[in-house]
């Protein structure tokens, strides 16, 4: 059963110190540092949503690096990402599909009222660590299965005995 994780983009860059350190120099590059971090969770099978604080003006949602399930989302300047994340749980047909990844106590409370799960940041840091690992597996594993299919090769020449 696919899950929908819904992360509270700009708690987590602050509950990440590696991103945190980024954040205090750019914004931007630490949105794409989270983003990029996130990714192995839509290996995984899992939908992806990351909601972040929009900036002046209407909001917009927009897929990252073109991945079908991983969507990121820029609250409306009066809403605001705490907002967004509230309405799309509420808004559920689902919500026993619904993981919220925040720090944030009222998100998290409003998250468990309608029926959906929640994580704190931290929590969730580690089970990315175990989706890097898996895929790390997976990986050393079809490399091992097509070393033992095929012989390797040699970059060698033959040279005649004198």
């Amino acid at each position: 059963m696919q899950e929908h994780l819904i992360i509270d983009g700009n708690n987590a860059m602050h509950a990440i110190p590696e991103i945190m350190r980024e954040l205090a120099k750019d914004r931007n590059m630490a949105r794409d540092s989270l983003l990029r971090l996130l990714e192995p969770v839509v290996n995984d099978g899992d939908r992806l949503t990351v909601v972040f604080d929009g900036r002046e003006g209407r909001g917009s949602i927009q897929k990252h690096r073109n991945i079908d399930l991983f969507a990121v989302v820029y609250s409306s300047s009066s809403e605001g990402a705490d907002g967004v994340i509230e309405r799309m749980v509420m808004a559920a047909k689902q919500p026993a599909r619904i993981c919220v990844v925040t720090n944030d106590n009222l998100i998290r409370n409003c998250a468990y009222a309608n029926g959906s799960s929640a994580m704190r940041v931290d929590q969730f840091v580690k089970r990315l660590d175990h989706s890097i690992d898996q895929v790390k597996r997976r990986g050393e594993q079809t490399r091992n299965e097509s070393q033992v299919k095929s012989e390797p090769f040699h970059n060698r020449l033959e040279f005649p005995e004198i």
